[in-house]
């Protein structure tokens, strides 16, 4: 079983693109319903080289072969899609407390704030990865926008509503992978210690402070496919300490 490189969903039997070398469902296999890259005609030159499932042979553009770093991945709709319903769903958890505990204005401060903390930190994923050479998107999943909804009743809130896909002909390295997990937190860390240094409204200093290290501080846990998971099994040392500053922010925006 493989998973499609466009939109992450697993497939038993994928579809190979010949120009720029991925493997995608039924729906994406064709070149412009995966955004291939490498479909501009008179740019790629074919090179010859075996598929080891088959006798035949697959085009490949020079730029696969050597690991060259791409030009920004422009958006596509569905990725602007899942990632406006990744901020809707975090934007009710944060609106509805907002509302509850201070003001009909203190949820627009919220929502500022989502729009801020969630995007920054996808973004920094996403261009992390392509800075590497890989191909990335934001992928919503429907059991995380579930379990976001759901911990808008609860005490503890569970910020999972999507990810970033990472994909790419030479697979993921751990330290590949440690650093583009590093990105997220550590842009909504940056963001939380800006917010509490420049003046500005105290309410929605509070939210932005607030939302960033809650999105920092569960996705540094090392469990499962959370940022903290890969950060751990890449580079112990630094996981601990940007865990350690996170925890310290999250205390002083809860507590104090």
């Amino acid at each position: 079983m493989a998973k499609c490189d466009y939109c992450g969903k697993e497939v038993y039997l994928p579809y190979r693109c010949k120009y720029c070398g991925g493997t995608f469902c039924v729906e994406h296999h064709l070149p412009e319903n995966h955004a291939c890259p490498n479909l501009k005609r008179g740019e790629w030159q074919p090179i010859y080289l075996p598929n080891k499932y088959s006798t035949r042979y697959e085009f490949y553009r020079e730029e696969e072969l050597t690991r060259k770093r791409e030009k920004i991945q422009l958006f596509t709709a569905s990725e602007v899609r899942d990632l406006l319903l990744a901020i809707g769903a975090i934007s009710i958890v944060y609106m509805t407390y907002a509302f509850t505990v201070f003001s009909l204005l203190a949820t627009v401060y919220a929502l500022i704030a989502v729009l801020i903390a969630f995007f920054i930190h996808e973004m920094a994923h996403r261009f992390t990865a392509i800075s590497l050479g890989y191909k990335a998107r934001f992928v919503a999943s429907i059991e995380g926008l579930m379990l976001t909804l759901i911990s808008a009743l609860l005490p503890f809130k569970i910020l999972a509503p999507g990810y970033v896909a990472i994909y790419g002909r030479y697979g993921g390295r751990l330290r590949d992978l440690g650093l583009i997990a590093l990105a997220g937190p550590l842009s909504n860390i940056l963001i939380a210690v800006l917010a509490m240094i420049i003046p500005f409204s105290s309410i929605l200093k509070y939210f932005v402070v607030l939302v960033n290290m809650d999105i920092a501080l569960f996705n540094l846990l090392p469990f499962a496919i959370l940022d903290g998971n890969k950060i751990f099994r890449w580079n112990k040392a630094i996981w601990l300490i940007v865990f350690a500053a996170a925890a310290i922010l999250w205390l002083f925006v809860r507590w104090f």
